[in-house]
């Protein structure tokens, strides 16, 4: 099963837009993450749903302590007032510059073995510098499941 199957295709994040645009994005296409686009369209690097929430909501002090916290922590949680103030902020402030990407027909295990490799949920597919979409693990779950189902058919006849 090639990856060009399994691609999402979705918009560029770009200078001047929001993490609202972000969010709204990656909503729309249920990927949790975009491509960056500089000023000649290239990909210069993405922007991640977990790096901007690790950034914005998840200080690093909290992590050694994640276990141990209770479900009363009220006084943590995002507040409506911090929300509005960071929905606004540029997606350029959460660049990440590395880009894990395949080619479109790259296998399955490639991409796999990429996310790995950078401790990631998706990968880009690209060819000849031209965006072709993204594939996420989620996806992959989902085809893999659609052929069990489309076997145990095609047995059942």
């Amino acid at each position: 099963m090639k990856l060009e199957r399994l691609a999402t295709m979705t918009g560029f994040m770009r200078h001047g837009m929001t993490l609202r645009d972000f969010f709204q994005e990656t909503v729309r296409c249920n990927v949790p993450g975009l491509p960056y686009v500089d000023s000649q369209d290239q990909i210069a690097g993405r922007i991640s749903l977990r790096d901007v929430y690790k950034r914005i909501a998840v200080p690093d002090n909290l992590l050694r302590l994640a276990d141990a916290m209770g479900d009363h922590t009220d006084n943590l949680d995002l507040p409506e007032m911090k929300i509005m103030e960071v929905i606004a902020y540029p997606v350029e402030n959460y660049l990440l510059e590395k880009i894990p990407s395949v080619s479109p027909r790259s296998s399955i295990v490639k991409a796999l073995a990429l996310m790995e490799v950078h401790n990631s949920s998706y990968v880009f597919l690209i060819e000849n510098g031209q965006y072709e979409g993204v594939v996420t693990r989620m996806e992959i779950a989902r085809r893999m499941l659609e052929c069990i189902k489309e076997k145990e058919r095609n047995n059942s006849r």
